[in-house]
């Protein structure tokens, strides 16, 4: 079965609709000249319009200091009309990531990557505000109606945005999750036994479907353009109709569609913190 993001997407649009939603504002660093960077701000205007939301961008360039940043970053914390605060990686200045992490405000953290939110999901069950793809994954699993408890899961990649924190919501739905990365020796073994498979590594063909057992779930937030400009993700479909045999997020189509959803429930979320 594919596992489309639009009706999860929705589901979680239609349920925001019901909160208060006055006085939306999302604050997005924006690196200028950046082809990529001027896509995802363009859907994130679409999505935010869905709840009446407001965007200010804040425009970075390579001219732009250190200190600026920060200076404009600590006049957002404080601005009451600002609702949220979202940074678009990689800015042309660099940032120290220790000074990003701990100087935006945990209460306007949409992207939930300050150590404040990392945190509190790592030492609670609390997901009032969880990394935006890795909320969307599970998100997109439970509208499927999958089932978490004692499943075996592989979590490819580790980053702290997306792999990390999806280990800690699967543990949390008393899945046994493992984590697997560079390191990791017998790949392939691990995800022909698994129940569930969270790939998340940015890297093509890192799994391929003729892998996965029968009947397993794989959510794929890999993204990336083939030579003749196919948007793809990271795990291969090495055979045909894999769609009858195994359940899958399709790239595109899948967990993206839900990722913008959740950026409008962190949004509010922040809101409620505040």
């Amino acid at each position: 079965m594919l596992l489309k993001g639009k009706e999860a997407a929705d589901k979680i649009v239609a349920e925001l609709l019901n909160e208060d939603l006055s006085n939306l504002t999302l604050a997005v660093f924006h690196p200028l000249n950046d082809g990529a960077a001027e896509s995802y701000l363009k859907t994130k205007e679409k999505w935010l319009k869905k709840i009446n939301a407001k965007i200010e961008v804040v425009p970075v360039d390579g001219k732009m200091t250190q200190d600026e940043f920060f200076r404009k970053l600590e006049t957002l914390n404080k601005d009451t009309s600002v609702t949220g605060i979202m940074v678009e990686l990689p800015l042309p200045v660099k940032i120290p990531e220790k000074e990003l992490l701990t100087r935006i405000n945990p209460f306007k953290d949409v992207d939930g990557i300050t150590y404040f939110n990392q945190g509190r999901i790592f030492t609670s069950k609390n997901e009032d505000l969880i990394p935006c793809t890795a909320a969307a994954s599970i998100k997109l699993l439970e509208h499927y109606r999958t089932d978490f408890a004692g499943k075996n899961v592989v979590v490819i990649g580790r980053s702290y945005i997306v792999g990390l924190p999806l280990f800690k919501l699967f543990l949390n739905r008393n899945s046994t999750p493992a984590v697997a990365h560079r390191g990791t020796s017998d790949l392939k073994n691990l995800v022909h036994n698994a129940d569930i498979v969270a790939i998340c590594a940015g890297t093509r063909g890192i799994v391929k479907s003729s892998e996965i057992k029968d009947g397993a779930s794989v959510v794929d937030v890999g993204i990336h353009v083939t030579e003749d400009g196919k948007v793809v993700g990271d795990m291969i479909l090495d055979q045909e109709n894999e769609e009858t045999r195994i359940n899958y997020s399709p790239v595109p189509g899948g967990v993206g569609i839900v990722t913008n959803a959740m950026m409008l429930h962190n949004l509010v979320q922040c809101k409620k913190m505040q």
